[in-house]
């Protein structure tokens, strides 16, 4: 996966990465562990277990209901941040867009995009550039809240 401008130093750097993945559900482990670590490196661990779970859930939806009729899909996952925003786009070839839904509470599924909403600063789908499909993006800033330190 390539990496643009990624410290390791306690200073906040921007970067940005993108990468394709099956549309199955274990190529998303390692890409979650992969933002982690990016995020905890270029400065901004203080985000990484939030932003990584929004990012989850992105990149769930876009596997189980974007590639669902569509055999070997694939979905695109770019990442880029300013040093003052992070944003996560997650492409894939459906024209459905993501519901927010109030799952029972017997119900394993269907809050995924209550979480993204509850984490994320701001939320939104657009038509990509070249295609079909959409893309479903979240934003997240990189300032650590109040009394809240940056790794």
């Amino acid at each position: 996966m390539p990496v643009d401008s990624v410290s390791k130093g306690p200073t906040p750097r921007p970067f940005a990465f993108a990468t394709v993945l099956a549309a199955d559900r274990k190529a998303i482990g390692p890409i979650r562990h992969a933002l982690v670590d990016v995020l905890r490196k270029s400065g901004f661990g203080h985000r990484a277990d939030e932003f990584a779970l929004g990012a989850t859930e992105l990149m769930a939806n876009a596997v189980v209901h974007g590639c669902r009729l569509v055999h070997d899909g694939t979905i695109t996952v770019s990442v880029s941040c300013d040093g003052q925003r992070i944003r996560l786009k997650v492409q894939d070839p459906s024209d459905e867009q993501p519901r927010l839904q109030a799952a029972g509470e017997d119900e394993m599924s269907g809050r995924g995009m209550l979480l993204v909403q509850a984490f994320a600063d701001r939320w939104g789908v657009e038509a990509p550039s070249e295609g079909a499909g959409k893309s479903v993006w979240m934003e997240m800033s990189c300032t650590p809240a109040s009394g809240q330190e940056a790794a």
